[in-house]
């Protein structure tokens, strides 16, 4: 029970910090403009993000919407039925749809695009493409769900060869 009330709160506390930093975001940073946070190493800048992942497909706003909900719907299904609900799964799976979830909301805002604003990188060397709350909890919810599979595959290659 503890792990579906932990995975709640932090389902619900990634969605709400995901709109509280991209409203403060849109209100207080002109588009474009840059804020040094950790020199020029990290910066805050608001972009608007009318594609996909690393702005691809610019202009298919509409496209990356449908493609969110279809995931999103995935996302639910694949939850319902799995079986080995453990923390480690329930979290990941937290964290992924509440990124989704943020985006999407940004997607029917009504804004010009999803609200990006971290930008990590050198101007000199390689800066990366500008990212939000939503992106990062999606990253990192999709690499502890694949040490959930990792984690199951293991137990399942150690339960064989113990029954051979």
């Amino acid at each position: 029970m503890k792990k579906y009330i932990f995975s709640a709160f932090l389902l619900i506390s990634t969605i709400a910090l995901d709109l509280l930093t991209k409203n403060f975001v849109v209100k207080n940073i002109g588009l474009y403009e840059r804020i040094n946070v950790f020199g020029e190493f990290v910066q805050l800048t608001l972009v608007y993000n009318r594609g996909g992942l690393f702005g691809i497909l610019q202009g298919y706003q509409n496209f990356f919407l449908i493609v969110s909900l279809i995931v999103l719907l995935f996302l639910i299904l694949f939850y319902i039925f799995e079986k080995k609900k453990t923390l480690l799964f329930c979290t990941s799976m937290a964290l992924i749809t509440s990124g989704a979830v943020g985006n999407i909301i940004d997607r029917i805002s009504g804004r010009p695009g999803v609200v990006d604003f971290m930008s990590i990188g050198s101007d000199n060397y390689f800066r990366w493409p500008a990212f939000n709350v939503a992106d990062a909890v999606i990253v990192i919810g999709a690499f502890l769900l694949l040490l959930v599979f990792y984690k199951e595959e293991k137990k399942r290659k150690n339960t064989e060869s113990n029954n051979n």
